[in-house]
């Protein structure tokens, strides 16, 4: 090894590229990658090969010349492939040219044609390997020359394209440049440096700084970091190893001819070298793996937690938070998804950040990214022909936004979302490791952000109108509840909308009709609501409209206005000859006349009924009853004249059913008049509105309807009821609802008829229901029905004590009745508000069971 002059230079060079062969045989592979590695294996054969040519190694020097020198008249193709791929120009005739060329190359440099294996001889620096050259070896130098300016070619037009900033591209033109350089220098007379090896060193170099800048590998590896570490540590060693006689024959200068000092020099420079070297390693190591496994870690943090959710907010959101803490050191972050034609954004790293831009989905940055990579880095594609096809609005959006980085978000072949990322806080580019790592949060966020749409598409047409594509019953019990948790304290408007005669209108022009006429409705309504509400369609010809934040007067005048639109639709042409359609609208807003959503449904539905009752096409505006300006008995009087004044129909239909009651059956008669009243009282008395006031007494001369049905031996038998005959009696209510539902515009009567047999504790009949849920009107009916039974004269038994009467209220007070309406109704009878029809005591027999014979 000694008599060979800087053999160092050649075995440093191949521990470089066995260095380099460790790391990118475990990276992901992509064409430039393996065209890279073919490369390498070039020179390492190249450069091995005359290694062991030098030392003279067995099966000999011309073997191992013939080896070397073919590797390196191979090396030209090589490289013209690798740059091809770089580039990502294909030139298939070229290539196959070139390929032919450099097999018939190789042929005849096996053959020793080009030029002869080298003369050793022995000079004062050492052996020297001289070569005996003839023209012959112009042949394949041209030759490499030709497919060198095949290579410029090929970097000229790409600096042409995308100009000179190319990622990587100034390294290319740099290593080829060095290289060139170094041959040169290695054929000039007198030169034994392998300047050739050198430059070598440097060319490789050169190109993987390339590959870095555009980002095709990483630094950190797949292979273990103590293997990595191992590696670099061997190859360190060899390269000090074989600088070991220039390093004897520096420190034979200054030292004194002894060769214990000398050696102990030796000992303790290499150790120093070999600690420093390992430290360096280490550190190095640690770095490059640590961040790659904090990245990993977010990584598996990122996919539970967006495989746990199905909401598309929390998702963005969760992959803001894994971007922002991935130590990518970028300012902002913006997550975009598709909508329609355009990229709007959702999610934002920073709140005060600006999301009014949007991003068209036929932008030549969108473009780029479908037809290219995963990612797109700003500052590349600023160099770019599309970049300049962009609208001067686009490119505002770029800069305002400083973008370093957009990464794309894919379903297949579509682009789903984006992910934007400003540059970079110290100027840095951004690395393979950075995009590498974006690309695999994007992967996995386009799976979850397209399985939770899958979900919310499913969710929202389960709570879609088939026919009119505004929200359905089942969307409008849940938003109301959402919309008065968050606005009920505030401002919540109900507006309940009835088509007029709807039914008689699809009687005469058939459905097909009615459903273009509810679909022209809701179209109506969604144009006039905007994104200040939501419209619903609860029924056949019943809509609903949520408002937040909208008062009285604004909700009467958008009500007015939805009414014009569809009396407009009368006066189209060709429609004179249909019959015209109209809205009957109630309104009722929270807080200030109701309490509940519940109650904002039930007074939105009561305003919507006294709009109908008053002669339909009308807008009525629920208002709370006013207390403390009104007389208790004023107050029952006036709702009771409004009940029977409303229309001449309602006045009618009431005088001619309390009729049919009277004759069926007296006591029915006086009793449903004598619990009206009561009811009414109660409902006047605990501040319930005009209209419930009504309710409470229409519902109350109708209650019992029904016992029209009922056979007059049972209604008049002096005995106990038999379980049969029960089971009659309690089949009134129903009986009941069937006449009332008949009866037009009085349908609103139903809640409170057919509820006066339930009781506070469920065990009533016919539903069951229990507590607030029956209406509050039916609370008061079944109060004042059980009151009127016990103090009444029955076949079955005489009346009783009004004490009594009140006793056995409060008694069932928390059973049967709500417990503070029935408190509230004592105290009415024992102030004198409520008084008993022909009140005379009789006693205080047992107990009775008040539902035996009502």
């Amino acid at each position: 090894m000694n008599g060979v002059p800087y053999l160092y230079v050649n075995i440093s060079a191949l521990c470089c590229y066995f260095l380099l062969l460790t790391a990118f045989i475990a990276v992901k592979k992509t064409p430039t990658i393996h065209h890279f590695i073919v490369v390498l294996l070039g020179f390492t054969i190249w450069t091995g090969a005359s290694v062991l040519m030098r030392l003279e190694i067995a099966p000999g020097v011309p073997f191992w010349f013939t080896i070397s020198i073919m590797a390196l008249f191979s090396l030209g193709f090589i490289i013209y492939l690798f740059v091809c791929s770089f580039t990502n120009k294909r030139h298939p005739i070229l290539t196959f040219v070139w390929a032919l060329g450099t097999i018939v190359m190789l042929f005849f440099t096996a053959l020793g044609y080009f030029l002869s294996p080298p003369n050793i001889v022995e000079t004062a620096q050492g052996k020297m390997f001289q070569y005996d050259m003839t023209w012959h070896i112009a042949i394949p130098y041209v030759f490499l020359m030709m497919i060198v300016a095949s290579m410029w070619k090929i970097i000229l037009q790409t600096v042409r394209e995308n100009g000179v900033r190319t990622p990587g591209l100034r390294a290319i033109i740099f290593g080829c440049i060095i290289i060139g350089i170094g041959n040169i220098i290695q054929i000039l007379p007198g030169n034994v440096f392998p300047w050739d090896t050198l430059s070598g060193i440097v060319f490789l170099c050169a190109f993987v700084t390339a590959m870095y800048r555009k980002r095709m590998f990483k630094m950190t590896l797949l292979v273990s970091k103590n293997v990595m570490l191992a590696a670099v540590y061997i190859v360190c060693l060899t390269i000090l190893i074989s600088f070991l006689s220039p390093i004897q024959g520096l420190l034979g200068r200054f030292l004194p001819d002894d060769n214990t000092v000398l050696i102990a020099s030796i000992v303790v420079i290499f150790s120093v070298l070999l600690f420093l070297v390992y430290l360096i390693s280490k550190k190095l190591m640690a770095v490059l793996f640590v961040t790659e496994e904090y990245q990993n870690r977010l990584i598996t943090d990122f996919s539970e937690k967006a495989s746990r959710s199905l909401n598309t907010d929390e998702i963005v959101k969760t992959l803001v938070s894994a971007i922002t803490t991935g130590g990518i050191g970028n300012g902002n972050v913006y997550i975009c998804l598709l909508e329609g034609n355009y990229y709007i954004p959702k999610a934002s790293s920073n709140s005060l950040n600006p999301l009014f831009f949007t991003l068209s989905k036929d932008s030549p940055c969108v473009t780029t990214l479908k037809h290219s990579e995963e990612y797109l880095i700003v500052e590349e594609f600023r160099h770019t022909t599309l970049y300049r096809s962009m609208w001067d609005a686009e490119k505002q959006v770029l800069k305002d936004l400083d973008l370093g980085c957009i990464v794309a978000m894919r379903d297949g072949d579509k682009i789903i979302g984006l992910i934007l990322l400003s540059n970079k806080e110290r100027g840095t580019a951004y690395t393979y490791s950075d995009v590498s790592f974006l690309s695999t949060l994007a992967s996995i966020a386009s799976i979850a952000i397209k399985n939770a749409g899958l979900y919310e598409q499913m969710y929202k047409e389960a709570r879609i109108d088939n026919l009119t594509g505004v929200y359905n019953y089942r969307a409008f019990v849940e938003k109301v509840g959402t919309d008065y948790r968050l606005y009920g304290k505030e401002c919540l408007s109900l507006l309940n909308i009835d088509i007029d005669d709807f039914k008689l209108y699809n009687q005469l022009y058939g459905t097909l009709e009615g459903d273009r006429m509810l679909q022209r409705i809701a179209e109506i309504l969604l144009h006039n609501v905007g994104e200040s509400g939501t419209v619903f369609r609860l029924g056949g010809k019943v809509f609903s409209v949520l408002l937040p934040l909208f008062d009285g007067r604004r909700s009467s005048m958008l009500a007015t206005q939805i009414q014009k639109q569809v009396a407009d639709i009368n006066m189209a042409p060709g429609r004179t000859a249909y019959k015209p359609i109209t809205l009957s609208i109630g309104i009722c807003i929270s807080p200030m006349a109701a309490s509940s959503a519940k109650e904002l449904i039930e007074n939105s539905d009561l305003a919507v009924y006294t709009a109908k009752s008053g002669g339909k096409d009308r807008v009525v505006l629920y208002q709370s009853s006013d207390k403390g300006h009104k007389s208790l008995a004023r107050k029952v009087e006036e709702a009771i004249g409004n009940t029977e004044l409303a229309t001449d129909a309602s006045s009618s239909i009431l005088s001619a059913l309390t009729a049919a009651i009277d004759a069926k059956d007296h006591y029915t008669f006086q009793h449903s008049i004598n619990v009206a009243r009561y009811a009414a009282i109660l409902a006047a008395a605990i501040d319930l509105s005009d209209y419930e006031i009504s309710i409470a007494y229409q519902a109350g001369l109708m209650h019992d309807i029904g016992k029209i049905s009922i056979p007059e031996s049972i209604l008049t038998k002096k005995a106990s009821l038999t379980s049969d005959e029960y089971q009659v009696i309690m089949g009134h209510v129903l009986s009941s609802i069937e006449i009332i539902k008949h009866l037009p515009a009085m349908d609103y009567l139903i809640p409170a008829a057919i509820a006066h047999h339930e009781r506070w504790d469920g065990k009533g009949y016919p539903r069951g229901i229990s507590g607030e849920e029956i209406p509050i009107t039916a609370r008061c009916l079944a109060i004042a029905d059980a009151f009127d039974a016990m103090t009444t004269q029955r076949a079955y038994r005489d009346k009783l004590s009004v004490e009594y009467a009140c006793n056995q209220l409060l008694e069932c007070a928390g059973t049967q009745f709500d417990p503070v309406l029935a408190q509230k109704f004592v105290d009415l009878v024992r102030a004198g508000e409520i008084i008993p029809t022909n009140d005379s005591p009789n006693g205080h027999p047992a107990p009775v069971l008040f539902d035996k014979a009502e």
